[in-house]
């Protein structure tokens, strides 16, 4: 049964009536910044997609978003910007903040956003090659690595113009690494980072909420005739007995491509104060030069070290200048957060050009991340107990116009593409410097609509045309339909009284693929996600249901008979309401009570007994916000509880 607390939360939502909703603009920054990864079936172990989704975890979303955990982005968007980055705004930061500090009302549950349709399978428009892993089960307790070599039996070389991973476990799978290797040489199946074989070519990285990476047009990666696919699969902690099959798609093309390269340019041989070895309980910074020999064309930059690894940080110098060409910047390196950094403008380098980085190491216990404790004196290899320091970068070698080069031409959906009335979906483009736009619906121009992003609201096909320089390219279509709400009304019970002790079941209306959400008091039931709900308390009932849109039923109130303990507990005075520093609780009679105090997500904060008829209790400690005292009976059990502000 959901606690009584929540209850009393969900009156004071709905007090606050000019307080940012969930319906009117909070649950589309959720879709926007959360759902690619918190949706059912989708690789992060929760949903975010609904507003009953997002109660029970208020409080961790709250911290994860304040402390800019979520979303997970490890480099730092202010030293350089890249394309497709998962950066919460600050002011969608501050308005999911401020909602939740005032008390996360749910607003008109009619105007709730759709819930995206997430693609599952391939996103690649039209797939060339598909390799799938033999079924593997993970064999370890702790982080395992394993290489699968993979046929690719192509009669001729072809450029992969288009790569993606799809992870046959997402439980399990926390990264995958795809080289592309020509030779004969033996592979190592359980190394890490590289795959034993020195010819091994890296083509792509996948990470969890990574999208596929599509090559700009008119270039790919090189797939001789015959090349095996390494596909390096990392397997989480705590994956020991799942199994999983992962799969890579490419798409194809054969002609005149130009071929990208990946490689680490920065590696171990151009260490300049190396050898790289940590000593136990040492901070240890070093750094890497490396002086190109020819014109080059970055398209994107991909750090690699472990978990030692602290920081890590990138640039170039150009010659005779020595102007300084930002890469990337990662100050706290995560190991779980790896990912290719996609350069919204192609980086030109000439000629002489220095490429350098500065790396941190902390072999500490300073480090959470360290694998031993004690520490122990950590050196360059591939285990995860050793160390490494990679960047490494794909690129073109420069030809004339490269500054022009179009990065992406896709449309990024930042929602659900399935409206209802009234509705909308941002729709995002490549954003960089020179980019000019022009959006159309079914063909035709949108006037006016000449920025990287369009907000749709209306049915049809969107396309963008993407300028920049002499080159321009339109992109592939993406579709918006627009729903209508199901019918839905709950079947008149035969009587509305419960019984002490007995329930009343409710019945909502039926359809095909339905979804269900029943609600008692305006509060949703935690778990009540079924066409009939078995209510066993007083209150008011609706339930939504949502098919293309959402659609609310009327209400049904339900009586029930109170026990004697529910009665008396009316007879409560709390003081003084906002609080300080300490609060006091005043009882009509002397029963025996334990009690605890709460948050709005349930946490306990503090407990204890109370037998006297005025308490005072302790409140010093507690941030500003809304809580709850719990109380319960000791002899019937019967409990209730009874909100208050901090201020």
């Amino acid at each position: 049964m959901k606690p009584f607390y929540l209850f009393l939360f969900a009156i004071s939502c709905l007090s606050n009536l000019n307080a940012q909703t969930w319906s009117s603009g909070v649950g589309q920054l959720f879709q926007q910044n959360c759902v690619q990864c918190h949706h059912t079936g989708g690789i992060a172990p929760f949903s975010l997609e609904t507003y009953a989704d997002v109660l029970p975890y208020l409080s961790a979303v709250e911290s994860s978003v304040a402390s800019d955990e979520m979303p997970p982005w490890t480099p730092d968007p202010n030293y350089k910007s890249f394309a497709h980055q998962r950066v919460m705004s600050t002011n969608d930061k501050n308005s999911i903040l401020d909602w939740i500090n005032n008390g996360a009302p749910e607003g008109n549950v009619q105007q709730a956003p759709s819930i995206p349709l997430f693609q599952m399978g391939t996103q690649l428009n039209g797939v060339d090659l598909t390799l799938t892993i033999p079924q593997h089960t993970v064999g370890s307790p702790t982080d395992e690595y394993i290489n699968f070599e993979l046929a690719s039996n192509l009669p001729q070389a072809m450029y992969a113009n288009a790569v993606e991973v799809l992870p046959g476990n997402l439980e399990a799978v926390h990264h995958v690494l795809i080289f592309q290797d020509s030779t004969n040489n033996p592979i190592d199946p359980t190394s890490m980072g590289g795959t034993g074989s020195p010819a091994s070519k890296l083509i792509y990285a996948y990470t969890p909420g990574a999208q596929p990476y599509f090559a700009p047009p008119g270039t790919g990666f090189r797939l001789p005739a015959n090349t095996r696919i390494i596909m390096q699969v990392h397997y989480a902690h705590g994956s020991m007995g799942q199994t999983d099959q992962t799969t890579v798609n490419f798409k194809l093309t054969s002609g005149s491509t130009r071929e990208i390269f990946v490689e680490p340019v920065l590696n171990h041989n151009n260490i300049t104060n190396g050898p790289l070895f940590i000593p136990a309980n040492q901070v240890e910074i070093f750094n890497q030069q490396y002086t190109i020999q020819g014109n080059a064309t970055l398209l994107y930059v991909f750090p690699h070290m472990h978990l030692i690894g602290s920081s890590i940080k990138s640039w170039a110098n150009l010659p005779v200048t020595n102007d300084t060409v930002r890469l990337v910047d990662i100050p706290e390196w995560d190991f779980h957060w790896q990912d290719n950094f996609i350069f919204p403008n192609a980086v030109v380098l000439p000629f002489g050009s220095t490429i350098r980085s500065e790396a941190v190491y902390d072999n500490t216990t300073n480090n959470p991340e360290n694998p031993s404790n004690p520490p122990q004196d950590v050196s360059v290899g591939e285990g995860t107990q050793d160390e490494m320091m990679y960047v490494f970068f794909a690129y073109l070698p420069y030809q004339s116009g490269d500054e022009y080069i179009i990065v992406d031409d896709r449309i990024s959906m930042k929602g659900a593409t399935n409206l209802c009335f009234g509705q909308s979906v941002l729709l995002e483009a490549i954003a960089g410097i020179g980019y000019t736009y022009q959006w159309y619906l079914d063909g035709n121009a949108i006037p006016g609509a000449i920025n990287s992003s369009y907000t749709a609201s209306a049915a049809g096909d969107y396309t963008v045309q993407i300028g920049l320089g002499p080159n321009s390219i339109l992109s592939e279509p993406v579709t918006v339909t627009m729903g209508s709400a199901p019918s839905t009304s709950i079947v008149t019970p035969t009587s509305t009284h419960i019984s002490l002790g007995s329930s009343i079941i409710l019945e909502a209306t039926t359809g095909t693929n339905y979804l269900y959400q029943w609600y008692q008091d305006g509060t949703p039931i935690q778990g009540a996600n079924d066409s009939t709900y078995e209510a066993t308390a007083n209150g008011s009932y609706f339930v939504t249901v949502y098919d293309d849109c959402f659609a609310v039923s009327d209400t049904v109130i339900l009586t029930a008979e109170a026990s004697l303990f529910e009665m008396a507990t009316q007879n409560f005075v709390l003081y003084p309401n906002p609080a300080d520093d300490k609060i006091t609780l005043i009882q009509n009679q002397s029963n025996q009570l334990d009690y605890q105090i709460l948050d709005i997500a349930g946490n306990t904060f503090s407990k204890g007994v109370i037998s006297i008829s005025s308490s005072e209790l302790d409140v010093t400690e507690l941030s500003s916000g809304v809580y709850f005292i719990e109380i319960q009976n000791r002899n019937s059990g019967e409990s209730v509880a009874i909100k208050f502000i901090k201020n």
